[in-house]
């Protein structure tokens, strides 16, 4: 995604709303094609989404555990298909993440953020606007 930032035309400072977008899209097609054959489980791997759910497991237990899913249920969107290397639906919410769970996670780099859709954590791209993976179920 770096790389993608570094060969799509630069972000210059405006206020109109349709240079940002043609800007947004251009890196979205940009990365698009350098991750043409990505898959789930690309970045989210295997032991990483093992590991990931064991963090959040303990957010998710007893009387603030209760408070958090109760967050996540009223935050949630209604349906965004979950699809790697594809736009987060233009209409749909962004549900916040509460911080005790934000906590439990490692650190992001700027461009990249979670995302709790249902029961699944993502990994979005927010200058893309894209999805860049996903661990299914790590809400239990």
């Amino acid at each position: 995604m770096v790389a993608a930032a570094k060969d799509a035309p630069s972000f210059s400072e405006t206020k109109d709303p349709a240079k940002i977008k043609a800007a947004e899209e251009a890196l979205a097609a940009r990365i698009q094609t350098l991750r043409a054959s990505a898959q789930p489980g690309d970045i989210f791997t295997a032991a990483i989404q093992k590991t990931f759910r064991k963090l959040l497991a303990p957010e998710l237990k007893g009387e603030e555990g209760k408070d958090t899913k109760a967050t996540l249920k009223d935050d949630a969107p209604k349906a965004v298909p979950l699809k790697v290397n594809s736009k987060y639906p233009e209409k749909a919410a962004l549900p916040t993440v509460p911080s005790n769970l934000l906590l439990s996670l490692p650190t992001l780099p700027k461009q990249l953020e979670y995302r709790i859709i249902g029961n699944n954590l993502i990994l979005r791209d927010t200058e893309a606007d894209l999805i860049v993976d996903f661990i299914p179920n790590a809400i239990k």
